[in-house]
């Protein structure tokens, strides 16, 4: 239960900063998304099911702030987190080189994903953000790989959940 109230505090607070403090550090406009990365660093540690289930949590939580589509996020969120959680299991995980190429490719693969489901929906959007913010995402994975690692070592976080 621990572990639950610990992975929603992370979610929630992630999806805070993003959509509050975020948008002051941008570069051009450009900006990370914490929350993204938070989730994609945690599936690569923990695997498929627990990427599975915070997958959609969060992106559920996503959706909340998207006006254009809902359960976009929630669908690409789940598919990332699934693709990580495989790429995951064969790596070593305490090297930090795969993760963060990882975080990288997915942001990119979650960008090209919204902008299809949201061009098949008729809305306008821009594909050149994407990649912009996929190099931001893949500059901080470094770090949020470190602290995921680090967070998914303690004793009561490597308890299976139990549903």
């Amino acid at each position: 239960m621990k572990k639950v109230l610990w992975l929603v505090f992370l979610a929630c607070l992630f999806q805070i900063i993003d959509n509050a403090l975020m948008p002051f550090i941008s570069i051009r406009t450009y900006y990370p998304s914490l929350l993204f990365l938070f989730i994609i660093c945690y599936s690569i540690v923990n695997g498929t099911k627990e990427a599975l289930i915070i997958g959609v949590f969060t992106g559920m939580l996503q959706d909340v702030y998207f006006a254009n589509g809902i359960g976009i996020n929630a669908l690409t969120n789940m598919l990332a987190c699934i693709i990580a959680a495989q790429i995951g299991q064969r790596i070593f995980r305490h090297k930090s080189f795969v993760p963060v190429i990882t975080c990288f490719c997915l942001s990119i693969f979650k960008g090209i994903g919204i902008f299809l489901l949201l061009h098949i929906l008729g809305q306008k959007v821009y594909l050149r953000t994407v990649f912009f913010d996929s190099v931001y995402n893949g500059i901080l994975a470094f770090f949020m790989y470190k602290f995921v690692f680090r967070l998914s070592n303690i004793d009561f976080m490597r308890k299976r959940w139990g549903f």
